[in-house]
């Protein structure tokens, strides 16, 4: 099974965070899944990068 690796930046309203992401390969695109994770948990996005 193929995994992808990711580093997000978000900003939670006073400091920016960097988010280690760990996802397996699905039929979903990886940015799609990436903007409803930060969506979900009430974050602004910043910037990610495929590791």
């Amino acid at each position: 099974m193929k995994m992808y690796v990711a580093k997000i930046e978000v900003w939670n309203g006073r400091t920016f965070q960097v988010i280690d992401l760990q996802m397996a390969q699905t039929q979903e695109n990886l940015g799609a899944v990436i903007r409803e994770y930060v969506a979900a948990m009430g974050l602004r996005l910043m910037y990610w990068s495929k590791v």
